[in-house]
């Protein structure tokens, strides 16, 4: 049985138990896969892919294994640094508009900046003026994902600025894979050469220590020559797969690799209700007993991310058996089917996501049942919903 150590007792209502030990594994076996001078970047953003940040963050830079916290945002990054104090953090996506005071902060606490419009590069070059240090600048390439970044000629132009701003150091060039997690490498390695072109053809104004990252989680388990010298990891980090076909091909070529999830979503029952044949249950009347039932009800529903397409579809653990929701999920309580399931009383427990004796239910099982991704099931975790630290 799981050791749990709890850093107070769980609430009534609903929580989050996030494991130490399976992050710190998923952690290793990704380190494994690169080389001693690749550096491995933990991407923490989204609240820690609904994980939460602070345990997250804090986790990774005590592990001695993580060398970079990747965020999205700037609130991300400031909040993190003032729990992950050693650890250079990297924003990823959006830091504008802010005024000068808030992004000199930024820059005072060694956060740095990914890059890619003219606009970005004023206001860090006044906030670096106020901070009295260099704004670090990672600029962001586009290869082919069409997402955040500049093409080579524009990129190239972004570049010179930088590099000639007495208020901004160019630390990084960075891009990002758009079909890494299928078994198709081609597109993947497409991208690796447009990025390496760049980097040839810009060699004269580049810093010898130029830092270099391209891969996220999917890469680094199938693609080492795009590892460079800093690696993304981010779904991975979480024990959760990128793809079915990632998973796939993972295993053909690193046989004795594995994930262990780190979140496990449970609440209690709040209500038992013995039903006759022949009565609705929930909204708009979706499911009506066709015998006699026993009904659970438990306080987790759509506004705590239990997807409402999971009404009539979905299951959850108790006493170590899978249990059907039965009706409408609401708003904060779903009903669910407990007939075939002994000695059950309010206050047992239940669970959402993860293990309960020798059943389980997956954030990839949710996700296809829903028709979604592993991410979005997560990520949708009400942020309310307190994430506990368990051994």
């Amino acid at each position: 049985m799981r050791q749990k150590t709890f850093m107070h007792q769980p609430p009534a209502h609903s929580w989050l138990e996030i494991s130490k030990r399976a992050l710190l594994h998923n952690i290793s076996a990704h380190r494994r896969l690169l080389n001693k001078k690749t550096k491995l970047m933990a991407v923490v953003k989204s609240n820690a892919y609904g994980h939460g940040l602070e345990l997250v963050g804090k986790i990774c830079e005590e592990s001695r294994q993580v060398d970079w916290l990747g965020v999205a945002y700037l609130e991300e990054a400031l909040k993190l640094r003032s729990l992950a104090k050693k650890l250079p953090i990297l924003v990823l996506s959006h830091y504008l508009p802010y005024n000068a005071s808030i992004l000199a902060k930024a820059i005072k606490s060694h956060i740095s900046f990914m890059t890619y419009e003219i606009g970005q590069i004023k206001a860090l070059e006044r906030a670096s003026k106020i901070a009295g240090r260099r704004a670090c600048i990672h600029l962001k390439l586009e290869t082919g994902m069409a997402r955040l970044g500049l093409f080579p000629k524009q990129a190239k132009y972004l570049l010179q600025q930088i590099v000639k701003s007495p208020y901004l150091r160019l630390e990084g060039i960075a891009s990002h894979f758009a079909t890494a997690e299928d078994q198709d490498q081609t597109f993947l390695k497409k991208q690796l050469n447009s990025f390496k072109a760049f980097i040839k053809a810009n060699h004269d104004i580049l810093p010898s220590d130029i830092i270099q990252h391209i891969s996220c989680t999917a890469a680094i388990t199938t693609a080492p020559n795009a590892h460079l010298n800093l690696a993304r990891l981010g779904i991975g980090l979480y024990g959760l797969w990128p793809s079915r076909e990632n998973q796939q091909l993972v295993k053909k070529i690193h046989p004795h690799f594995t994930l262990k999830p780190v979140l496990f979503w449970k609440t209690k029952i709040i209500e038992i209700q013995n039903l006759p044949k022949d009565v609705p249950v929930g909204y708009a009347r979706s499911f009506i007993t066709r015998k006699p039932t026993v009904m659970a009800a438990i306080p987790v529903g759509y506004w705590e991310g239990y997807d409402r397409k999971l009404s009539n579809n979905g299951v959850v653990l108790i006493h170590s058996q899978r249990c059907p929701i039965i009706g409408r999920i609401c708003m904060n309580i779903s009903m669910v089917d407990i007939t075939r399931v002994k000695n059950v009383k309010v206050g047992d427990e239940v669970v959402l996501i993860g293990t309960q004796g020798n059943e389980e239910i997956t954030a990839d099982e949710i996700a296809k049942k829903v028709g979604t991704i592993n991410y979005e099931v997560v990520t949708r975790i009400n942020p309310q919903l307190p994430r506990i630290l368990i051994n």
